[in-house]
């Protein structure tokens, strides 16, 4: 009873927790395998389970590991990268996007246009630029950075 009574008292705690109640950076470690399904919950393997979402006319499928118990749903890494592209199509579709305006640079060989600084400060000269055409007519990219090597 008296340790229920204390992971009480914590949960309330964290629930009243304000920035600055915050006195210093914390770090920790994440397992490398700590996104890999199946997860455990209840004591019990999760099953995998289909979903779906719908937006304007536009059908998501997916999965998610579901607890039988208590029905609470886990995304492993895969799935949640697939749903975190669609709700980046989703604000594209609501036009809730921030949009950057910037003028095209013309070497004598090659189109090209510069990201602001701003957005700049975490690449590196590594990082990898997936590239992918979205129109036909070649005038809509999606452009993603990710980290290489």
């Amino acid at each position: 009873m008296k340790d229920k009574i204390k992971s009480e008292e914590i949960e309330e705690d964290f629930d009243n927790i304000k920035e600055e109640d915050i006195s210093k950076e914390v770090h920790f470690k994440i397992d490398k395998d700590a996104f890999k399904a199946p997860f455990t919950c209840h004591g019990r393997k999760t099953i995998l389970v289909g979903k779906k979402l719908s937006i304007d006319g536009i059908d998501f499928n997916y999965s998610v590991w579901q607890c039988k118990t208590c029905k609470k749903e886990y995304l492993d890494l895969e799935q949640g990268r697939k749903l975190e592209k669609f709700w980046v199509f989703k604000r594209l579709l609501e036009d809730k996007v921030i949009t950057i305006e910037r003028n095209m640079n013309y070497d004598g060989k090659t189109f090209f246009f510069r990201f602001p600084k701003e957005l700049t400060k975490d690449l590196h000269k590594d990082d990898l630029v997936d590239i992918k055409l979205l129109s036909p007519e070649g005038k809509m990219f999606l452009v993603e950075i990710r980290h290489g090597k």
